[in-house]
């Protein structure tokens, strides 16, 4: 079987490249040029072109062939264009959650299989299991690493198509066997930040957004002060309003009608537990027969919280927690789990 790993220029995917070749697959390395690193900010050897190198290099160093796939256009189109949207329309974004289904697992998937490929690998913590015919997702052995919140949008037919090598090991072990390969990358730090953005999101949406500045109120509409423009802000954010005050406030609303930022005193003013999912995908093809026993992962960084009922609302469901949680917010993704099992998820609305 001949796989296309997809080298992202770091350690895990360097490493699925390794355990895979070790294993006696048929192995190449292909990278996707996404965005252009001087537009973004970078320099000549930073960004996205740092990673091209030093991926070429890991894959030098395994005796395996590179590829570049340019696929600038297409991410341009599809996950800065919806960053930028969802930012204009008072919402907040995860541009790996449009990514990975459409580009990731989309154009590069296809650009893999016209180069020969059976398979694509990537260097993800997530664990995928086949049972009865149907790919299941699980979460992964390093729960501090697991990246499944990202990927519930995937199909069947792209599970089908795809490995996580890494999925059975922990970070320090994967930095341990890319030291023992003497891989050029065994000690790069992991990347954090948005790829397509060197410093901060304001930098870039400057260029693609007008901010209108506007009203700071309270909940019984007082005005207390001058937000810079509503992109710049997001629901249970307390620094960076520079509005002095008595007490801490934290951002409540984005109002873009009116274009008036609603904050709040109070954070449990933040805490609820009913909402709605739209866009909602299911990694099994279909809805579950039962929704006892299920949980919701509201941001990337947080615990999922158990769900008391999923009604059906039209196209979406509105969702009831068994204990409200902090700071739901528009754009981002709620992801539901059963066990260690991503069940499928929906943007919240």
């Amino acid at each position: 079987m001949k796989i296309a790993i997809a080298m992202s220029g770091g350690v895990d995917s360097s490493v699925a490249a390794a355990l895979l070749k070790k294993e006696g697959y048929e192995v190449f390395g292909l990278t996707m040029r996404q965005y252009d690193a001087k537009k973004s900010g970078y320099g000549e050897n930073e960004g996205i072109e740092a990673d091209i190198k030093d991926a070429k290099a890991v894959c030098n160093a395994l005796g395996i062939e590179h590829f570049v796939v340019d696929l600038q256009e297409d991410f341009k189109k599809i996950v800065e264009k919806n960053f930028i949207e969802e930012y204009s329309s008072g919402r907040t974004p995860n541009p790996c959650v449009i990514c990975n289904p459409t580009i990731k697992f989309g154009k590069f998937m296809e650009a893999a299989f016209n180069l020969g490929a059976d398979k694509i690998a990537t260097g993800h913590y997530i664990q995928i299991k086949e049972e009865n015919s149907q790919f299941k997702i699980l979460t992964s052995a390093d729960a501090s690493k697991d990246q499944t919140y990202m990927i519930w949008k995937l199909n069947q037919l792209q599970l089908s198509k795809t490995l996580f090598p890494i999925s059975k090991y922990k970070k320090p072990e994967i930095r341990k066997i890319a030291e023992e390969l003497e891989l050029p990358i065994h000690s790069k730090t992991d990347s954090q930040e948005i790829c397509f953005i060197k410093d901060h999101y304001e930098d870039y949406l400057k260029d693609h957004i007008i901010f209108t500045p506007g009203d700071i109120i309270l909940p019984d509409d007082k005005v207390i002060g001058k937000h810079r423009g509503l992109a710049l802000y997001t629901i249970g954010q307390r620094k960076g309003l520079n509005t002095p005050w008595k007490c801490p406030l934290f951002v409540l609303k984005l109002d873009v009608v009116n274009n008036t930022l609603v904050v709040t005193e109070d954070p449990d003013d933040l805490l609820e537990d009913i909402f709605e999912l739209e866009d909602v995908n299911w990694i099994a093809g279909k809805k579950p027969e039962e929704f006892s026993g299920i949980s919701i992962q509201i941001r990337y960084n947080s615990s999922p919280v158990p769900v008391k009922n999923i009604q059906e609302k039209g196209n979406s469901l509105l969702i009831e927690l068994e204990k409200s949680t902090r700071a739901i917010t528009p754009g981002q993704s709620g992801v539901f789990y059963k066990d260690n099992q991503l069940l499928g998820g929906g943007i919240i609305k």
